[in-house]
């Protein structure tokens, strides 16, 4: 099983002082670009609004039980030069264990042999997980490091 540790996009290396407020003491999730294109497009009100409400940095209650329910999802990674893949993993619901709010563990299953994802993680271990329901809730829940 491959575990996960950390969820939400919360940045410690970065310093958003001119946000603090708007979000207590925690820094401003995103990165730079992101940040410079919500400034750019007007967006800086809504994205605060969305980190402040939806952002969080571990698996409440309710998100445990959605990834309980869930067959797939997706795993994105990079190499150490940045070079992103990103791969679908499936299973019955449940395949994907929360083993507390701060970690998922999920099977790495045999695929096609090539073990990007692995090998990717051997050299840098950021991820994305983007589980999405298509039929039921129909929402996504983003985990990422």
């Amino acid at each position: 099983m491959n575990e996960h540790r950390g969820c939400g996009p919360l940045r410690p290396d970065r310093n958003y002082s001119e946000h603090r407020n708007d979000l207590g003491a925690r820094l401003l999730p995103g990165s730079d670009g992101e940040h410079r294109l919500q400034e750019v497009y007007g967006r800086t009100g809504s994205a605060l609004a969305f980190y402040r409400n939806q952002v969080l940095d571990h698996l409440n209650s309710a998100m445990q039980v959605f990834i309980a329910r869930q067959e797939m999802l997706f795993v994105a990674t990079a190499d150490r030069h940045g070079e992103a893949d990103a791969s679908f993993r499936a299973g019955t619901p449940g395949f994907v264990k929360v083993l507390d709010e701060r970690t998922v563990a999920y099977p790495e299953y045999r695929g096609n042999g090539v073990t990007a994802s692995l090998g990717n993680l051997s050299e840098n271990p950021h991820l994305g997980i983007l589980f999405i329901d298509f039929t039921g809730d129909k929402i996504g829940l983003h985990i990422r490091d």
